[in-house]
């Protein structure tokens, strides 16, 4: 301890006295250090821990998958037989809907989920105030003991009732029913990437096995394997059963995790990462650099304490505890930096960047983190320099003193080898941003099907329990005649879904009319959107075949429908659909079933449009008139507008509220508003892995440059004597450009080699770009020559100036 402590004072000295190398190691370590701390703490939070539930590896989803394979939820009916598998100690629904919430200064509309009464306790959520739904208030077991109780969100419960205490036992009116507040959700507490603000009962069916509703979360009491093949065997039972409903249906048990971490946004938020972490090992290389240069200077000191008997090790390690003391010092001030970067992270990130509610924080994991990297940090940068500056001959030294040693050509190929590593690094980190830039923007040139520009929307919810088809058509048509009597109105519309919402389409049992007749459970279904005559219009959607829909297909004429070209290249390929009638069965408004089947007539093809993902394959999708089948009662408006529309909002406000005084009329924005929204998340990526990748550009520069130019100064004598000798300026420049631009040559090369390497990893983020574009790649490579040679050349005209009279008078 004596020792360490001996080692400790005389390290702090030593730094003492360079304050301004000690002062340049620590902020690259405070950046470098801060930047990867802030980028664990989201890795933590969006990947390490995003469930923050009990136990959450014991956590699974449960679906049905259907004849096709295609995963859906759980009808009602069927998830109260899956709640007697024994693989499972817990199995809860949820359904997540619209609630108008009213009785205050204005009604207002939010986004709320249903729930069985044992849903938090099988996710191990306490709530922060009061209790959760009892065993009997759902009514499942027995349909005469549901309670209208509702628990809230802590953010519903700070903003609506002040985070009043006594808030308990009062009552909020959702969709005109009055439900008593029995308790408060925790902050951070949201369920597949929503976070609802009011939490009711929910009211389960047990008779319907056709509307498949429910998502399902279980409680696994084995391995997850194991429980998978328990409901197998359950849905060959229920389908022996119920083959009307269940037949060719399969369950399928996945990984909680899975599905509440997107693939895509995984893979990026690791490419980030890693990139970060180049950056710091790019600052490291730097660091060890000025270090290594450093050490030779004190070659004599080293020299004359090996004379009066030290020994390397105890150098060495002198050495050590210096960089671990620059490393601390970078370390602390770096965690102090990554605090700063994530109180500020919520005004920076994207809304939408975030996929689910875990906190952002710097608890004890990113900590210990921090203290990992700092001392793995310290070594890194250090041990190089340590061991450099106990390795020379002690004679050669002394005498040299005088003088000033030069580095020695060991010195220097290390110091050359690491210039090569950070322009392989570098280029690395700017291809993988200059890919990610190219991909950004063949993402806003997709085509998204339609044109949104001057096209506002908004979204309105009409409770089934005050309004049937009849009432919410009438109110929709209502709406329509106002809107598109504002002036500079060009054309409005309604429909169950709009392209670019963040809304899942329905999905509804259909066939083909050559098809052999089957039960309704292996009908393939097909995303289902009502919507009004004017939409093809309003969206400027094309027609491919065929016509849209007009005032005439109302709910006396008989039956028709749209459908996309996605729907024609499936079911008619090389056919003309037209005309062609399909076997359909329609959503019951306000119900949870489907009417009898029906025989529309296919009257027009309409392109392809990007309902939510843009980057994914379109989905064949059947349109029919809102006049023939009002079911859904979320509805959007479209309003097209001659002009920018936001002027038109108030009036639009106005006139709905003219209609209904207690519908809520929040949601109200444009396309552009909405595009901008879908592309916030990758736009900051890329603006991040741009950032990181400018950042190694510069050090990698400040890296060639330092190298070139403490070359020149160790051969500056000799410089001096060759121009003496008859050596031109333009000779210095070349030889000294030759062995920068050489080591530049080499980190390109490997550079680009690992940028090839790593092209699997970023295939799955791209956008219309290859990951090995030769011509991204190309232009990354000659902006790092072209930036390389200006940091060559500068030393290396400096060189120039060396007068020989002086060198000839050194020697």
């Amino acid at each position: 301890m004596e020792s360490l402590l001996q080692d400790l004072r005389f390290g702090f000295r030593i730094l003492l006295r360079s304050p301004g190398i000690t002062l340049a190691v620590i902020v690259a370590l405070t950046l470098g250090i801060g930047a990867n701390a802030a980028m664990f703490s989201l890795v933590d939070a969006l990947l390490l821990h995003p469930l923050r539930y009990s136990d959450p590896a014991t956590l699974a989803m449960v679906f049905d998958r259907d004849p096709q394979g295609v995963a859906q939820t759980a009808s009602p009916a069927n998830f109260i037989d899956w709640r007697k598998a024994k693989s499972f100690s817990e199995l809860a629904g949820w359904r997540g809907g619209s609630y108008v919430i009213t009785g205050g200064d204005r009604p207002e509309q939010v986004f709320g989920a249903s729930v069985t009464a044992n849903f938090f306790k099988t996710l191990g959520v306490k709530p922060i105030l009061g209790r959760t739904f009892l065993a009997d208030e759902d009514g499942i077991d027995n349909p005469a003991s549901a309670s209208k109780v509702a628990m809230i969100g802590a953010r519903f419960w700070q903003e609506n009732f002040g985070s009043d205490p006594n808030v308990l036992g009062r009552q909020i009116n959702l969709n005109g029913i009055p439900y008593a507040i029995v308790g408060v959700t925790p902050p951070e507490f949201q369920f597949m990437s929503r976070q609802p603000r009011v939490w009711i009962p929910l009211i389960v069916n047990r008779q319907n096995r056709d509307y498949h509703s429910l998502l399902v979360v279980g409680r696994l009491r084995t391995r997850r394997e194991v429980a998978g093949a328990e409901m197998a065997t359950l849905a060959d039972s229920l389908a022996r059963e119920y083959p009307k409903s269940n037949k060719g249906w399969s369950i399928e048990v996945d990984d909680l995790m899975e599905w509440v971490i997107n693939r895509g946004f995984r893979t990026r938020l690791l490419l980030l990462f890693g990139a970060v972490g180049l950056v710091l090992l790019i600052a490291c290389t730097n660091i060890a650099s000025l270090l290594l240069a450093r050490s030779a200077t004190r070659n004599r000191e080293v020299a004359v304490r090996i004379s009066l008997g030290a020994t390397r090790a105890r150098l060495t390690r002198q050495l050590l505890t210096e960089s671990v003391l620059l490393a601390c010092a970078g370390g602390a001030a770096g965690i102090g930096l990554a605090w700063w970067l994530i109180r500020i992270a919520p005004a920076i990130l994207p809304p939408a960047a975030l996929s689910t509610a875990a906190p952002i924080e710097l608890n004890r994991l990113v900590v210990l983190f921090s203290v990992a990297i700092t001392a793995v940090t310290g070594v890194l940068f250090g041990i190089a320099p340590a061991l450099a500056a106990t390795r020379f001959d002690i004679q050669s030294s002394l005498k040299d003193s005088s003088r000033g040693s030069t580095g020695g050509p060991a010195k220097q190929r290390f110091r050359q080898i690491m210039v090569a590593a950070e322009v392989a690094v570098a280029l690395m980190l700017l291809a993988g941003a200059g890919l990610m830039i190219e991909s950004l923007q063949k993402m806003n040139q997709i085509d998204l099907g339609f044109d949104p520009r001057h096209v506002l929307t908004l979204r309105l919810f009409l409770p089934s329990a005050q309004y049937d088809s009849v009432k919410a058509y009438r109110f929709h048509r209502e709406a329509l005649d106002r809107i598109a009597a504002l002036p500079g109105v060009e054309s409005v519309t309604v429909a169950s879904n709009l392209p670019l919402e963040r809304a899942v389409t329905m999905e509804v049992p259909f066939d083909l009319p050559n098809a052999p007749p089957r039960d309704l459970a292996e009908r393939p279904g097909v995303g289902y959107i009502s919507i009004s005559s004017e939409y093809v219009k309003t969206l400027a959607i094309p027609v491919k075949r065929g016509r849209p829909f007009t005032d005439a297909d109302n709910r006396n004429a008989p039956p028709v429908a749209i459908v996309n070209e996605a729907f024609v290249e499936r079911y008619f390929p090389g056919q003309n659909p037209v005309g062609q009638r399909l076997l359909l069965n329609r959503p019951i408004l306000g119900g949870t079933g489907f009417e009898e089947s029906i025989y529309p007539e296919i009257v027009g093809v309409i392109g392809n449009v990007k309902l939510d993902n843009l980057l994914a394959r379109t989905d064949p999708l059947l349109y029919v008139p809102q006049a023939q089948n009002v079911w859904s009662s979320v509805s959007y408006f479209a309003v097209r507008t001659a002009t920018e529309g936001a002027s038109l909002a108030p009036a639009i406000r106005r006139a709905l509220m003219e209609l209904d005084k207690d519908e809520p009329v929040d949601q109200l924005s444009s396309f552009d508003q909405i595009l901008v929204s879908h592309m916030a998340e990758p736009r900051f990526q890329t603006q991040l892995m741009g950032a990181f990748a400018l950042v190694a550009l510069m050090l990698a520069i400040v890296g060639i440059y330092g190298v070139n130019a403490y070359a020149v100064e160790q051969r500056r004598n000799e410089i001096g004597l060759r121009m003496a000798l008859g050596a031109t300026p333009g000779q210095v420049v070349r030889e000294i450009l030759k062995q920068g631009m050489r080591l530049t040559a080499i980190g390109i090369a490997v550079g680009l080699a690992g940028a090839v390497a790593i092209a699997s990893l970023l295939k799955s983020v791209l956008v219309g770009v290859s990951a090995t574009d030769p011509m991204t790649l190309g232009c990354v490579a000659l902006l790092l020559a072209l930036v390389a040679a200006t940091a060559c050349y500068i030393p290396a005209r400096r060189a120039t100036h060396i007068d020989p009279a002086i060198a000839l008078r050194q020697e």
